[in-house]
This record gives C-alpha cells, structure tokens and sequence, in this order.
C-alpha cells in the first residue's frame, strides 16, 4: 500500500527486517508497505545520527582531510536526538494514508513531543513515537569540532614554518 511521508528528513523506514525504497511522485515522498493478511502495516522508524555510529571518526577524519581541512565539509547537525518507533497501521478500508515526521523538541518544558503522527482517520499504534536525547553524538560533535580547530591551527603553523 501507498504510504505518503512528509518531513521525512532522514528517517529510515524498515517492514520487519527489508529496508522499504523511498519513491519519488510529483515532489512527494512515499513508500509501499507490504500489507499483511489481517490488514496491517507494520512499520519501524529510526532517524540516528551520523555520530553515534561506532566508526564515526573514520568517515569524519576521511571527509575532513577531503573537504581541505574541514573547510568544504557540512556542519553536523546540532539535533542531537534519535529515533527508534513501531508503527502500526489499520488500513482496511483507507485510501489515503500519510506520516508526517516532526522535527522538533520542546527542550524548556519537558513535555514529549510526537515525532511521529498519522492522517486523521486511520488507525495506528505508535510505540516510543517522540526523540530521545543522544548525549554520544553531542559529546562527540563538540570533540570533532574542537579537534578539527586545533588541526586548522597546526596545519597553518606547520606550513607557515616550512615555507619560512
């Protein structure tokens, strides 16, 4: 079945353990789900950052040294959440049925925000559906930037006292 995904972003979505393709309509995002026999879909969702993998250093040193020094690489992002839902949907008898990823937590009030929410009138269960703080991407972001300035700084004097 036809499933429409606005502010995806770069979320990953799995039906059991196959990775499902993002297709690409009229400027739209979307996805088919297998539907199983009793008229669900089951769905994962998971958005992790780039940082918390085990061998984030090796791409970032990789990307720095190709990016000259760090200077045409992207930022990381500064979103240091993650995301790891179950989706179940109900769609016997539904035509139209989108997800709509919310990229956005409310850090002074403490109150879970969904990052995750479905059109009206269809059925779903969604289990641990809100961001969950990731303090490894954080520390490890703020370590990438401090040693990428300290290697600018020691590049520079390197070359400056060769050429003198």
């Amino acid at each position: 079945m036809k499933i429409l995904l606005i502010n995806r972003d770069d979320v990953l979505l799995f039906a059991g353990e196959k990775k499902l393709r993002i297709w690409k309509e009229n400027g739209r995002e979307f996805i088919d789900a297998p539907v199983s026999s009793d008229g669900k879909i089951v769905l994962r969702a998971i958005k992790k950052n780039e940082l918390s993998y085990p061998n984030w250093w090796l791409y970032s040193a990789f990307f720095w040294i190709i990016g000259i020094f760090g200077l045409f690489t992207p930022k990381y992002s500064k979103f240091d959440y993650a995301l790891d839902c179950n989706i179940t949907l109900n769609v016997s008898q539904m035509k139209d049925v989108w997800l709509r990823f919310n990229h956005f937590v409310n850090k002074k009030a403490g109150i879970p925000v969904a990052a995750v929410t479905v059109s009206e009138g269809t059925v779903a269960e969604i289990e641990n559906g809100v961001y969950i703080y990731d303090k490894i991407s954080h520390r490890r972001r703020k370590f990438y930037k401090l040693i990428s300035w300290f290697m600018r700084i020691a590049v520079t004097i390197a070359i400056f006292y060769i050429i003198i």
